[in-house]
């Protein structure tokens, strides 16, 4: 598989890379740079916009807006004037935690995690969902580290991993509320294989960062194992579909924890990386202001 370095910023974590169509970028951030990127796409301009904390996730808001998941909440943020809005505030009187992963799904609720930011390991993450009318529901407390967050193509099924468990799992969602109403376990990946952030395709195929063993693992709706892209990094952390037809996959990756003579041997750690995307993906919903 052709893999290819398209953005060179050199994050520490670069995380949540998202298909701007109108603009024609893709979006990710650095977390612990604190910093919204964008790839212009085509010769584009690109964009490396300073954030006041930490950020965990971004995605669109339905008025041209972005939306950034920061340590105190979720924020609007326009990138050419760089104003920013506080459109939720999350865990703001919590200084342990920080937002990580979100997406919002074809209702225009946003689904998205927080977790301790210290170090420690604290399990005093949270999986929450905001709904349109701006009502903050919490999913399930006691969480470590929230990932791999993203929703069937028929709105039906929400995944999500608390990656120390290395369990995938499915949240059954009622179809007339969309709330929870069942959870099972999708796959138990390995020892030292890692779940990160994931998308996924228009056929429902998951695809899925795997942190340490360096590759894109994609399971089928039965939780079979339906494909396997090895990387030229070892800590990649969100696969996102993007361009014309949502026909490439764009991946982040971290260099935070790696050697000296690991980032001497993995040139690309950091920095956005983008393939043929086997299967073509689908467009990513915006929430409603």
């Amino acid at each position: 598989m052709n893999v290819t370095q398209v953005h060179a910023a050199g994050a520490l974590t670069g995380e949540s890379p998202l298909w701007d169509r109108a603009r024609n970028v893709m979006w990710w951030i650095d977390i612990q740079g604190q910093r919204l990127l964008g790839h212009g796409l085509g010769g584009g301009t690109d964009f490396d916009i300073p954030l006041p904390s930490m950020p965990g996730f971004v995605c669109h808001a339905d008025d041209g807006r972005l939306i950034v998941g920061l340590e105190d909440g979720l924020w609007l943020v326009a990138p050419e004037s760089r104003a920013f809005d506080l459109l939720c505030p999350v865990e703001a009187d919590e200084p342990r935690t920080r937002l990580n992963d979100g997406k919002v799904d074809g209702r225009g609720r946003i689904w998205f995690g927080s977790m301790d930011k210290t170090g420690s390991g604290l399990v005093i993450g949270a999986l929450y969902c905001l709904t349109p009318g701006r009502e903050l529901h919490v999913v399930r407390r006691a969480v470590a580290v929230p990932n791999a967050i993203a929703i069937s193509p028929d709105g039906g099924t929400l995944y999500f991993t608390d990656s120390p468990t290395r369990r995938i799992e499915r949240f059954e969602l009622d179809a007339a509320s969309g709330a929870p109403v069942a959870v099972d376990c999708l796959a138990v990946l390995p020892e030292g294989h890692n779940p990160d952030g994931a998308s996924v395709d228009r056929d429902g195929g998951l695809w899925i960062a795997i942190v340490g063993a360096g590759h894109l693992l994609c399971l089928s709706p039965d939780g079979s194992e339906a494909g396997k892209i090895a990387l030229p990094v070892s800590r990649p952390t969100m696969p996102a579909f993007g361009g014309e037809d949502l026909a490439t996959l764009f991946v982040t990756s971290q260099r935070r924890f790696l050697t000296a003579p690991q980032l001497r041997e993995e040139l690309c750690a950091g920095n956005l990386l983008s393939l043929p995307a086997p299967v073509p993906g689908l467009p990513p919903p915006a929430f409603p202001i």
